[in-house]
């Protein structure tokens, strides 16, 4: 993985590199070099599999880094590029034309963390939240209690509170044995 590390440095800019592992990369990058860096993976470093796309809500930042987890079949290597992008204008492009596949994780992001992936036809549509009329659960400044409270309750948060404190002593008595 050096050498392609080497080689990834000399054509793109990479913020930071981390090696792992024999076969396993860590990169970090500007959100606008992720297109022409993902397509070069995949057409001549033979990262065919894209295994995941993540996201993270870095609020105390102001951003959500977005990362994509590449899989080599051949060299058995794992390779993950990160960018950062601006939480209060959450745009990035979809990577649907280099990877098909993405359609489904950039549909996940877009209606759990906000993030609009420009490109994605589909991105709009519901996908596992029907009818969610409140910001993106997966935002920290989501207010999970509010929610609780407005949707089910205060008798059933003070009953998962209970069942909380029931799993705590019994995480508790058996650390001790």
């Amino acid at each position: 993985m050096e050498k392609l590390k080497e080689r990834l440095i000399e054509s793109f800019k990479i913020n930071k590199t981390t090696l792992k592992r024999d076969n396993f990369m860590i990169m970090e990058t500007e959100s606008h070099g992720i297109l022409p860096i993902l397509s070069y993976l995949k057409i001549n470093e033979g990262f065919v599999h894209l295994s995941l796309i993540s996201c993270v809500d870095w609020i105390e930042e102001g951003n959500f880094q977005i990362a994509y987890i590449l899989w080599n079949h051949d060299k058995k290597e794992n390779l993950i590029i990160k960018c950062n992008i601006d939480r209060k204008k959450a745009d990035h492009k979809t990577i649907m034309n280099i990877f098909p596949t993405a359609e489904i994780y950039e549909r996940e992001i877009r209606e759990l963390y906000g993030v609009n992936f420009e490109g994605n036809p589909t991105q709009n549509e519901d996908f596992v939240l029907e009818d969610w009329d409140n910001i993106p659960p997966m935002r920290r400044d989501f207010d999970t209690l509010k929610y609780s409270m407005k949707h089910f309750g205060r008798r059933n948060v003070e009953k998962k509170l209970k069942i909380r404190d029931v799993i705590a002593k019994k995480t508790n008595e058996w650390r001790k044995k």
